[in-house]
């Protein structure tokens, strides 16, 4: 995969935070992975939402659904 290098400025407490949850990790590779999560999990949401305009569930189906997610959910 090609790598492109680009530069961004965050405040020295947000680099501090970042440098500390990379670990031993590399900065560069650690970030990566969270923006690559985001975007996979907006792309989701925007697939999800579109599905949902398709299907348009009733309420009852929503309740239904709801009800089930939370029983399944519960510990």
């Amino acid at each position: 995969m090609p790598i492109r290098r680009i530069t961004i400025s965050v405040p020295e407490r947000v680099a501090g935070r970042i440098r500390k949850a990379a670990g031993k990790k590399a900065v560069s590779s650690w970030v990566t992975e969270l923006i690559e999560e985001h975007l996979d999990d907006a792309e989701l949401e925007r697939q999800w939402e579109a599905f949902y305009r398709d299907v348009a569930p009733r309420r009852a189906d929503i309740r239904r659904a709801a009800s089930i997610f939370k029983r399944l959910t519960s510990r």
